[in-house]
């Protein structure tokens, strides 16, 4: 209320910071490494292009790949040791493949803090493995929407596991690099072989970026449907665009 200082009697910085950060998630810390060596990849994606070069390089690289399905696959003929992610988890693909890569084993190794001591524990306590490259895209909702697809064939193409492994890769940019368009696999190709099997920090940061634009967009995409299906559409509209030029101001 007016008239009330929150940081009195005690008057240090830290209680000031303490009461402004009331409500919100305070860092877990962890390790900052510029350089993360890429030993282990999670691999899963919808759209194959530029998957056999990506396996060869991946192969040629020793990583170890997780993966699933036809992805999988595809990437043993490619030369990779491929893991299948149901045989790490423990847990089989179920309910038609709506749930494959829903798991703390999977989610644990891409946000695990490293460097943190417990963080640290209870990955080798459950059995968990860092990961750190993933290359993930998405269901295509929007071609569903442009081929006119009915509600329930556009509803299973709305990407559940994908956005999550690829936020949770985003969030943590520290140890993990995300993929999250064929696009960028030259980028990242290029990006390992330059710094010795490593990524640097910077380049985990603009693909995480990258990353989350993505799935902003797309959950925009489908947010912009799903509103079209409804008798009372939500009061919050979103809408995304793709840069064509950048602007003198911004």
């Amino acid at each position: 209320p007016p008239g009330i200082d929150f940081c009195a009697p005690h008057g240090s910085l830290q209680s000031c910071l303490l009461f402004a950060m009331v409500g919100t998630l305070v860092a877990v810390g962890g390790e900052v490494v510029d350089k993360v060596q890429v030993k282990t990849a999670l691999v899963s994606v919808y759209d194959k292009t530029g998957l056999k070069e990506l396996g060869e390089f991946l192969a040629a690289q020793k990583v170890h790949v997780l993966s699933t399905g036809g992805t999988a696959a595809k990437l043993r003929e490619y030369g990779c040791t491929v893991q299948d992610v149901a045989d790490y988890t423990g847990s089989p693909e179920i309910l038609d493949g709506r749930v494959k890569t829903l798991h703390p084993k999977v989610h644990g190794g891409l946000l695990a803090a490293r460097g943190v001591e417990k963080h640290e524990k209870e990955m080798a306590e459950h059995g968990i493995m860092p990961i750190d490259l993933v290359i993930v895209n998405l269901y295509p909702f929007r071609e569903a929407v442009a081929k006119g697809g009915d509600f329930a064939h556009c509803i299973e193409n709305i990407d559940i596991g994908g956005p999550c492994m690829i936020r949770a890769s985003a969030k943590n940019n520290a140890s993990v690099t995300i993929c999250s368009s064929p696009s960028q696999y030259g980028k990242m190709m290029e990006q390992v072989r330059e710094n010795g099997g490593s990524t640097t920090w910077a380049f985990r940061k603009n693909m995480a970026a990258a990353a989350y634009a993505l799935t902003a967009a797309y959950d925009s995409s489908v947010s912009q449907w799903m509103a079209t299906q409804v008798t009372e559409p939500p009061s919050t509209k979103t809408v995304a665009f793709e840069v064509e030029r950048p602007l003198k101001y911004g």
